[in-house]
């Protein structure tokens, strides 16, 4: 009998000191987050890093990307565990940060928390894992 099984990648104190750091980074830059997390995507077997802002529609995604760029730029060696290729933008009233609200509230910004959320379903949306800084 063949078993597979999938060995889940995991997250460094690199990436979740990196991720904290960009946050308050882009809190610096006046950038409004209302959600910051690292979250496992089990499709793909990797982390990624979200941030939600009302910004991704007043001004566009490509113009959030840009900012955390600069962001990313600006902090070199702390944010190195954090390409943006593994960034990902979500709407202020995404789907997945309203039902995060639901049950973790961390408060407003500035200021980073670090909330461990695994294996729980929440409004329909399944969270196998997930690093919480912000939601609000």
């Amino acid at each position: 009998m063949v078993e597979n099984t999938v060995v889940k990648e995991h997250l460094t104190d690199a990436m979740i000191a990196a991720g904290a750091e960009l946050t308050q980074k882009l809190d610096e830059m006046g950038i409004p987050i209302t959600a910051s997390l690292w979250l496992f995507v089990p499709d793909i077997n990797e982390w990624r890093l979200f941030f939600a802002s009302p910004e991704v529609t007043t001004s566009g995604p490509r113009a959030v990307y840009q900012k955390i760029q600069q962001a990313l730029v600006q902090l070199q060696d702390k944010a190195s565990a954090v390409p943006l290729s593994v960034v990902r933008l979500l709407d202020a009233d995404d789907d997945l940060v309203q039902s995060l609200r639901v049950v973790v509230r961390t408060g407003p910004g500035p200021g980073v928390s670090r909330m461990r959320f695994t294996k729980n379903a929440v409004n329909g949306h399944y969270i196998e894992d997930a690093l919480i800084y912000r939601a609000s």
